[in-house]
């Protein structure tokens, strides 16, 4: 993988735009001696990555952490940022708990999301749930003890559902579906079946603000995960929430649809669903340590 992303880099024929892709990717590896490159590939002249932090073959838990749409590897920083503080506060989460267990984030690059307009069909996640399936299944057959997540937001959410309509998520134990874009109707019947069964615990959440998840169930999958028997809702939109450290603390509520924290020109911080601070993130930092220690 790394002969891969250094032939890149050292390649005369590559595009600016491909190129300087690539050298967010190493960009993201020089941060961090424990980031692990999973992957990378360009088909076209568009790169893929797949990055771990952790060690997938080794964890308790390994959880996959998934964009949405209209996003390439030159948002990838926010979300590496994000999968590392992830694994460090679940990490903390299971010590304070008394059960140390070793855990792998792994922030998947490995799709093409879509446009604003192609995302309201499922050909692009459909495509994507395949690929993610044949890499979760490699893991699992290289670490069979392994607890698999996958966090899912916005039109990623979709990519879930379609992993469950095709029948290919077999290995996953927990979902998250995180202001989601919607899932077909085969797709929640298929999650609640896999629910009821005993296969996978789900949760999802979606803030009041957030006026862009609703208009991708406007589409080819209209249906909302927090509507499905079975998955377990959680609240974002600010108040108690579990803390890192094991008390109950008050969380920010999500401003808007972003994933990240932006700050404006004023300085004034507006919390993503994936902020330290959010009480959404603190849940799911509490629901993955509950996932690997019960």
């Amino acid at each position: 993988m790394l002969r891969d992303l250094h032939e890149a880099l050292a390649s005369a024929d590559l595009p600016a735009e491909t190129l300087a892709k690539a050298r967010i990717v190493q960009s993201v590896l020089d941060r961090d001696p424990q980031a692990r490159l999973e992957s990378f590939w360009i088909a076209g002249d568009r790169p893929y990555a797949v990055i771990a932090f952790g060690d997938p073959l080794a964890a308790d838990l390994v959880v996959y952490l998934l964009h949405g749409m209209e996003t390439d590897l030159s948002a990838l920083p926010g979300w590496a940022d994000a999968a590392q503080r992830l694994c460090a506060d679940v990490i903390r989460s299971c010590v304070v708990r008394g059960e140390p267990r070793a855990i792998a984030t792994i922030v998947w690059f490995g799709w093409d999301s879509g446009t604003q307009t192609s995302v309201l069909a499922t050909k692009h996640a459909t495509i994507g749930a395949a690929r993610l399936a044949v890499d979760i299944d490699r893991l699992a057959d290289r670490n069979p003890r392994g607890h698999i997540a996958v966090v899912t937001y916005s039109y990623s959410t979709t990519l879930l559902g379609e992993m469950f309509a095709l029948n290919i998520a077999d290995k996953v134990r927990t979902a998250f579906a995180i202001a989601s874009a919607g899932v077909t109707h085969a797709a929640g019947a298929a999650i609640e079946s896999a629910i009821a069964d005993g296969e996978v615990v789900v949760y999802a959440t979606e803030g009041a603000g957030d006026g862009t998840a609703p208009l991708g169930r406007l589409g080819h999958h209209p249906i909302d995960p927090r509507d499905l028997r079975g998955v377990i809702v959680y609240d974002c939109d600010g108040g108690e929430a579990p803390g890192v450290d094991g008390d109950l603390v008050i969380g920010v509520a999500v401003e808007g649809h972003a994933s990240q924290t932006a700050i404006d020109e004023r300085g004034i911080r507006h919390p993503g669903y994936f902020d330290e601070r959010a009480q959404g993130y603190l849940t799911l930092v509490a629901r993955l340590t509950d996932a690997v220690t019960r």
